[in-house]
């Protein structure tokens, strides 16, 4: 917000300069970023916090600076007159005749209150120079002298108003609802929009002719050819203005005051102000009068705020005397009670909820400066992880050595298939999260799959010709059930692409494929002490290949995750050139499978007995299951075993391979005979064909 020092004193005349000025305002809270030096004079470019939106006028400034300096402030009688009529306002006469106007408020939660005064036989022409000069230092851009004056006064004293061409209202009839199903309105910027009934509208007996709060519309705008005014000042809440502008799309001057609270009192203020300064201008008086339907008047706030907590909150001691002077240039009318004071806030500061606010008031106008210098109190102690944070630690720890990269992804998305089917990780399938309001289709969903972030960061990498990626991310994931409840859960997602390894004389060319990703998996759960097998999806995750996909289960055949082969259909909508290969594990289920103390095995002081064997079974058995059988009847003796060879072809008949293994065994006590291993060898041959129906080869 820019604030012309030259109409600042219209309301104090402070003798500080600029700099000085901007000086005190800050270190009292309201931030002046920059001096700007311009044609009309210096400007002050403040940013104002969403909870002061009494300060976003040169009036509500002013009253700033009166808190701070007093009567070094020198307020005028303008600052004297202003303020007086907003803490007690002046009873409204109403209109004298119906047949200029008339007024009706449907939705009085949305629209407290409406004031509308006429002015007729006025004629739009240039403003004077100097209210030109003023508005484009404030960086507003001069219309005509009806626009301007609606304009001025809103800097002024923040609050918006509207002027109608009255000759264009239907029957002369204001009427303040809310919109139809699929109403539309063109509004002042030329754009057409299609209403819900979210959106509190401004209507004549027949349409909508003003998006409430933020813009007018243009089939009632005042032209050159406008003769007679119908002048709008109103309150509305805050909620409704913000949604119906973050819907629309449209963000004004008046939209951003009414999104932070505008004092109701200001309402006829104002009017009273615009007709003053149009009058002024072309001598023109507005008709004696003023509608103002206003059925539930606000009610003022009583506060108390005690000296002895203030002290102990601030750190400094403050006089009863200036706390009262401070309370009454903030218009908050102290009364003397036991220990401190109530108060009465003007309904401009609906920031003043609690007595720390009014000590926080208290601290800013007295000066922070006041608050001693002293060493800190207590003691420091050495932070900790939580567990969760420690066992993500962990897991990055082993990641990142494996030689993969750590990305952080956005939390929003756009529909995606990636979401549809739910999260695919662990038995419970629920739905997407879709925003209320999003700021924009791409930001419309809370991420409902860590798989769509890293298959973003891998689109947007492919679209600028970096196509080798490892990737992992460990992020946040959320979904409702059927019941509407929303659930929130800690993921970890990995994305392999391209080559394993960076192009070298010495190696060939290696693309990621599935067992690379089932390696990078294995690593893990090594590394975690989690015994962990592969069950294929059978095609039941419908974002992977359904011939190249996995569940990953620990020894307790509890589910952890998903892995494979990203769907062919997906790789051709984001346009992969390569195969995809990608994870997803739920770090709670990944917790709890893994083992929290590390136990050590000595080094054996017997040789093992190596055995290889080979047979050939149906393809359609998993590998996880004949493992399981070949450790059981291994028995103890059984150490290890490796998977060294797969063959399929003649003349191993179709729908069959041939597999080979190596076993290691050994006794950690003694030596083992030929005897015993090739007995546990024929046991092992035994369950594998009485259970697979596996026929011995070699």
């Amino acid at each position: 917000m820019r604030i012309p020092i030259e109409w600042l004193k219209d309301f104090v005349a402070v003798e500080l300069t600029p700099d000085a000025l901007a000086e005190r305002l800050t270190m009292a809270g309201l931030e002046v970023e920059e001096v700007l030096d311009t044609p009309q004079g210096a400007v002050l470019s403040m940013y104002i916090t969403p909870n002061r939106g009494d300060c976003l006028s040169v009036f509500g400034v002013a009253r700033e600076v009166y808190a701070l300096l007093g009567e070094a402030a020198r307020p005028t009688e303008l600052f004297h007159r202003l303020n007086a009529q907003i803490l007690n306002p002046p009873p409204a006469a109403p209109l004298q005749t119906a047949d200029y106007a008339r007024v009706e408020i449907r939705d009085a939660d949305l629209c407290p209150r409406y004031a509308a005064r006429v002015i007729r036989d006025i004629k739009p022409a240039p403003s004077p120079a100097y209210v030109q000069n003023r508005l484009t230092a404030a960086g507003m851009r001069p219309i005509n002298n009806i626009v301007d004056a609606t304009n001025y006064v809103m800097l002024e004293i923040g609050q918006p108003l509207h002027a109608f061409d009255l000759q264009t209202i239907k029957q002369h009839t204001i009427i303040v609802r809310r919109a139809e199903p699929y109403e539309r309105i063109q509004t002042l910027d030329g754009q057409e929009h299609t209403l819900s009934p979210n959106n509190l509208m401004i209507c004549d007996a027949e349409r909508p002719i003003a998006v409430a709060g933020v813009m007018g519309g243009a089939e009632t705008e005042v032209t050159e050819g406008t003769r007679h005014i119908l002048m709008e000042s109103a309150h509305f809440s805050p909620l409704s203005i913000r949604a119906t502008a973050r819907q629309l799309g449209l963000r004004t001057e008046s939209s951003y005051r009414f999104e932070r609270f505008v004092d109701p009192n200001l309402v006829v203020v104002a009017q009273h102000r615009v007709c003053e300064l149009l009058e002024q201008w072309t001598g023109v008086a507005a008709v004696p009068g003023i509608i103002d339907v206003y059925p539930r008047p606000f009610e003022q706030r009583a506060l108390a705020v005690r000296l002895a907590r203030a002290e102990r909150l601030l750190g400094f001691e403050i006089r009863s005397d200036e706390a009262r002077a401070v309370l009454e240039r903030l218009n908050l009318r102290p009364e003397p009670m036991e220990k401190g004071f109530r108060v009465q806030v003007p309904l401009y500061r609906a920031d003043l909820l609690r007595e720390e606010d009014l000590i926080e008031e208290l601290g800013r106008i007295l000066g922070y400066g006041r608050i001693p210098a002293v060493p800190p109190a207590g003691y420091t102690t050495q932070g900790k992880d939580s567990p969760e944070g420690a066992f993500a630690e962990r897991v990055r720890t082993v990641l990142l050595s494996a030689g993969l990269q750590e990305i952080v992804g956005h939390t929003l998305e756009a529909p995606s298939p990636l979401q549809s089917g739910g999260v695919g990780v662990g038995e419970l399938m629920y739905q997407p999260v879709p925003l209320q309001n999003p700021m924009s289709d791409e930001l419309s969903y809370l991420r409902h799959s860590i798989m769509s972030s890293l298959i973003r960061v891998a689109d947007h990498n492919r679209r600028r010709n970096r196509r080798d990626l490892h990737l992992f991310e460990i992020g946040r994931v959320f979904a409702q059930n059927e019941q509407g409840n929303f659930h929130e859960w800690t993921h970890l997602g990995i994305l392999l692409t391209g080559q394993q390894h960076p192009p070298h004389w010495a190696m060939k060319p290696q693309p990621a494929d599935f067992y690379a990703l089932k390696g990078v998996v294995e690593h893990l759960m090594t590394a975690l002490g989690i015994q962990a097998h592969f069950i294929p999806t059978a095609g039941q995750d419908h974002r992977l290949h359904p011939m190249r996909s996995a569940y990953v289960h620990d020894a307790d055949d509890q589910r952890l995750g998903v892995m494979g082969e990203l769907h062919p259909e997906l790789q051709k909508q984001y346009e992969f050139r390569q195969r995809v290969y990608i994870a997803e594990i739920s770090m709670t289920t990944l917790m709890h499978a893994a083992a929290h103390t590390v136990h050590y095995r000595p080094l054996p002081h017997f040789p093992p007995v190596l055995r290889d064997i080979a047979f050939v079974v149906d393809q359609s058995i998993p590998y996880a299951t004949l493992e399981a059988t070949i450790r059981e009847a291994g028995g103890r003796l059984l150490e290890s075993l490796r998977l060294f060879d797969r063959y399929t072809g003649a003349p191993v008949p179709e729908g069959r391979h041939s597999l080979a293994f190596s076993l290691v065994f050994r006794d950690p006590n003694r030596t083992l005979t030929d005897e015993e291993v090739n007995a546990r060898v024929e046991a092992i041959f035994t369950a594998l064909e009485s259970k697979h129906g596996a026929q011995r080869r070699g």
